[in-house]
């Protein structure tokens, strides 16, 4: 998957990349919404998301580049935000109303489920951090104030 990026910050060979929601929404089915949709809002609520990335080109802060990341990776991390903490929660209320018993018990079970899965998921974006970016910069697009589309 290709994106148009803006360089924030460079440390050593990696960069910290702004992407604008506007590329992120190239290729929706919806194309008319402008990046105000109900799904732009709930991924990303900023106008604007913060990535790190490989730096092979040696971009510069304030450098316009196209960066690439594999599409496996981008889907497998919107299931594991989306649809793990679902599921668990689920599991856990089950477990919860047939363990300790129907009602508030499932209820209680289900809601410390989530919470366990959302502190799983922020415990390994943090073991992520020290691994190489998968996020390449490919190629300089430009410089200016905003992204060119």
């Amino acid at each position: 998957m290709r994106q148009r990026a803006r360089v924030t910050a460079v440390h050593g060979d990696r960069a910290t990349v702004l992407v604008s929601r506007r590329t992120m929404c190239e290729g929706c089915t919806k194309n008319g919404c402008g990046g105000h949709c109900e799904l732009t809002g709930l991924v990303a609520a900023n106008r604007a998301m913060e990535a790190e990335a490989q730096n092979p080109i040696g971009a510069e802060p304030g450098d316009f580049v196209e960066i690439e990341s594999e599409s496996g990776d981008v889907l497998g991390y919107a299931a594991l935000v989306f649809l793990l903490p679902i599921a668990v929660c689920a599991l856990f209320w089950f477990l919860g109303t047939r363990l300790i018993g129907p009602g508030i018990p499932g209820v209680i079970a289900a809601v410390v489920g989530f919470a366990l899965t959302f502190a799983g998921i922020a415990l390994y974006d943090r073991s992520l951090r020290r691994k190489t970016p998968r996020i390449v910069i490919v190629g300089h697009v430009g410089q200016g104030e905003d992204l060119p589309e």
